[in-house]
């Protein structure tokens, strides 16, 4: 964990992924992070998302994903009594965060008007679906409907006559987690500057036309073909594509720097190819693009991913494996880095990996993250930083009002 967020307490009353993502890293910055959570059906619908394999053991990785590292208060706000005790947080929070849709804010009175009543220096961070305007702005979103569908990727990402592929799991929701987490350091940093609160918006459909912002300018001038919907041999740089290698394994070239290519013919045991008239520079690759691809799928089908790996490792230019999460997971580049990282076990849980938040500070490595917490692990605790003494904890137990 980091410190350069040390000192700065959130309050989260969110659910799923996207939001809490967003104060996920804030946690991982060194923010103290309350998540605020039903007592009823299991806290968190992500709690109890049934993943095969894993739920037995205890362990929900799309839980921890938007959770490590935080605190878990299990508060009933249907009740006025939980809402003071909302309220009483608030007051002393730095940020609040929320993704609960419009309807649900007004009853429970955690509108940003509501909140900012009681703390004007906060900092009230909202997650949409599709926004706070327009038809859509009162329907639910999810990252799979609203980033990845709506927002375009999937048409991207499929090729004609053929099903749409799935997403990459919370694609829309880390990615907006993190960019929330941004606009929120962005909101405390004016607030150290004016001693104004700000309200931060996200929404998952944004997020989507963010991720498609290049291809959204080319469909307005005009050019609606995607790169994945070319033939193969009509891609439009051969050297900027994925090649299956002799185990069936993939790997990628990215070699957009056109001083790479001798460098690469000779990694790849074609030196015939640096001065072939075909090919000799970046328009004559591109006039002879199908013919280039022939030769290099020939090429690549001639070794395994991992003997290309070790050919490749001197190569001037950029190129990567197509990994599995299990290989990154045991990548030494990922490892020394530290973009990858344990997760530590509570109640004898055996530790995990996971890949951080994506930034680091001062040179190094996060290090050792906390698990996500059980819910309600720390109701008394808050309860007691509150003023609540261990008798009044019980009557607000017996009452419902805290788990």
């Amino acid at each position: 964990m980091y410190d350069v967020m040390q000192g700065v307490r959130v309050v989260e009353v969110a659910e799923h992924t996207f939001i809490p993502a967003a104060a996920m890293v804030l946690a991982d910055w060194g923010a103290d992070v309350i998540k605020i959570e039903r007592t009823t059906n299991g806290g968190d619908p992500m709690r109890t998302l049934q993943i095969p394999n894993l739920n037995a053991g205890g362990f929900n990785p799309y839980f921890e994903a938007g959770n490590r590292g935080k605190r878990s208060l299990a508060l009933d706000l249907t009740q006025a009594e939980g809402r003071e005790i909302l309220y009483r947080l608030v007051k002393d929070a730095d940020v609040f965060t929320t993704n609960l849709r419009a309807a649900a804010r007004r009853k429970l009175g955690i509108e940003p008007a509501d909140l900012f009543k009681l703390n004007p220096r906060l900092i009230y961070a909202r997650g949409t679906g599709y926004g706070l305007q327009g038809p859509l702005a009162a329907q639910g979103g999810f990252d799979f409907p609203s980033t990845w569908c709506r927002g375009g990727l999937a048409n991207q990402q499929t090729l004609p006559g053929r099903e749409p592929p799935p997403g990459p799991a919370s694609v829309g929701d880390l990615t907006g987690g993190v960019t929330t987490a941004g606009a929120i350091a962005a909101a405390l940093f004016k607030r150290e500057r004016t001693g104004k609160g700000s309200i931060v918006d996200n929404a998952l459909y944004m997020v989507g036309t963010y991720l498609m912002s290049q291809l959204i300018a080319m469909s307005s001038l005009g050019v609606t073909r995607a790169p994945s919907e070319l033939p193969r041999h009509e891609h439009f740089n051969p050297l900027v594509m994925m090649y299956r290698t002799s185990d069936e394994r993939w790997l990628n070239l990215c070699l957009l720097i056109p001083k790479w290519w001798p460098d690469f013919a000779r990694h790849v045991g074609r030196p015939e190819l640096i001065d072939d008239p075909r090919f000799k520079d970046p328009r004559a690759r591109y006039e002879n693009r199908g013919a280039l691809i022939t030769e290099l799928d020939k090429t690549f089908l001639q070794h395994t991913l991992a003997e290309w790996v070790k050919k490749l490792e001197t190569m001037e230019g950029v190129w990567a494996p197509l990994f599995n999460p299990e290989e990154v997971t045991a990548d030494p580049q990922a490892l020394i880095n530290g973009f990858v990282s344990p997760v530590g076990g509570t109640d004898g849980a055996p530790d995990y990996m996971v890949g951080v938040s994506p930034a680091q500070f001062d040179e190094r490595p996060i290090g050792a993250l906390r698990r996500g917490p059980n819910l309600g692990e720390h109701t008394a605790e808050v309860l007691a930083e509150l003023g609540f003494d261990e008798h009044a904890v019980e009557n607000l137990k017996r009452a419902g009002i805290v788990l």
